[in-house]
């Protein structure tokens, strides 16, 4: 691709980024759609690319006085015709203000290597019990040319080392027999202990992943009411979970603001809460774009009026933060009052929580540089 037509891509793709608020993903398909280049290697360079360039965007900014334009920025990309400073934040380009808050809790050796991580993608996938076994996917994944590693901890997670093509394009994948989903997601769901008797409530269940791990690990067997305020994306869940092969007969969908939820008792509650995604930057390198400290601090304080909610409906609660951050893991569940609750650790090859709290030793953290996932924060509460 010529590089001025490349340059071109590059300030679309970051236009939708930073200013729509779009996905790297859903940026990457709509400036990309049906043109540019023809191909699937092709394209998939192309993303490669674009992916790497939104990545360095601190890493340009570090070097550049504000105002210039996003071709202008695409061109001094590609010429390299740029030296960021010898600074935390620009040489693995992130905001400053958040290397500065995770400084608080990390020393700077382990910093960097969470930084360096997170700048990587990790592909993981769980193996669909309910459509397939263990064994018939990972013999698909052989045949398909997959090197693979089976998690120790977790059985039916696979982390994709290599693939011949794109992980959404296996067959599998297509049939559903194996879902993308981060390790850290199925340790979220490990830390609840479903069983086929429970009656789950799913505060913020949408788009349907844990939800349909949960019936799986029930062997379609439990009970769920799942909770979102979103009825777009309720319905996409609904479609989601019918090809996953969930049995929707024992799965209530429920259109609801979950911070004010009241109803009837349930075993077990499950808040996987709306967060900054801070910790799934490697997914999604965009999100070092759309990350502020205001953010941060608003989805913390519905975060925690979500575990209040499920405490009123559940004497077991696992709450969850795709975060890094304290301020949406520890600094939450510090807000309660812990005089009358338990926190638990169901699971024990997760790490502990940051030590900026007394009780980081019963709270857990999956981090992107150890566990080689998304950074995740899990608390489990019960009832003393």
């Amino acid at each position: 691709m010529r590089s001025k037509l490349l340059a071109d891509v590059l300030a679309k793709v970051l236009y939708e980024v930073e200013v729509r608020r779009a996905s790297l993903d859903i940026a990457f398909k709509k400036v990309c759609r049906g043109s540019y280049v023809k191909g699937l290697d092709r394209r998939e360079e192309l993303y490669r690319t674009v992916r790497k360039f939104v990545s360095d965007y601190h890493k340009l900014m570090c070097c550049v006085e504000r105002g210039v334009s996003y071709r202008g920025l695409a061109r001094l990309w590609l010429e390299g015709r740029y030296v960021p400073p010898n600074a935390v934040h620009c040489t693995y380009s992130y905001p400053k203000w958040f290397v500065d808050e995770l400084l608080k809790v990390l020393d700077l050796g382990e910093l960097v290597e969470v930084l360096k991580a997170m700048n990587e993608r990790v592909w993981w996938l769980r193996i669909n019990t309910l459509l397939s076994s263990e064994e018939g996917v990972l013999r698909r994944l052989e045949l398909e040319g997959v090197e693979y590693v089976v998690s120790k901890e977790v059985p039916y997670m696979v982390r994709v080392l290599s693939s011949r093509k794109p992980v959404r394009l296996l067959g599998v994948v297509k049939e559903f027999k194996a879902v993308p989903q981060d390790l850290s997601s199925a340790a979220v769901v490990e830390a609840l202990k479903p069983s086929p008797d429970d009656h789950i409530v799913d505060l913020a269940s949408a788009p349907g992943m844990k939800t349909s791990l949960i019936m799986m690990l029930c062997e379609n067997r439990g009970r769920v009411v799942a909770c979102d305020k979103s009825l777009r994306r309720l319905a996409v869940m609904k479609d989601l979970l019918r090809r996953f092969g969930v049995d929707l007969s024992r799965v209530t969908l429920v259109h609801t603001d979950s911070t004010y939820l009241t109803c009837r008792r349930f075993d077990k509650a499950l808040v996987d809460a709306p967060c900054s995604n801070s910790g799934a930057i490697g997914k999604d390198p965009g999100i070092k774009i759309s990350l502020t400290r205001g953010k941060v601090l608003r989805n913390a304080s519905t975060q925690l009026k979500m575990v209040c909610s499920a405490l009123r409906l559940a004497g077991y609660v696992t709450f969850s933060t795709c975060s890094i951050l304290p301020d949406e893991g520890e600094f939450v569940i510090s807000g309660l009052d812990l005089s009358g609750l338990r926190l638990l650790r169901p699971i024990d090859w997760v790490g502990s929580g940051y030590s900026v709290v007394d009780f980081y030793g019963s709270v857990m953290r999956l981090m992107p540089h150890k566990n080689l996932c998304e950074g995740f924060f899990i608390a489990v509460l019960t009832s003393k």
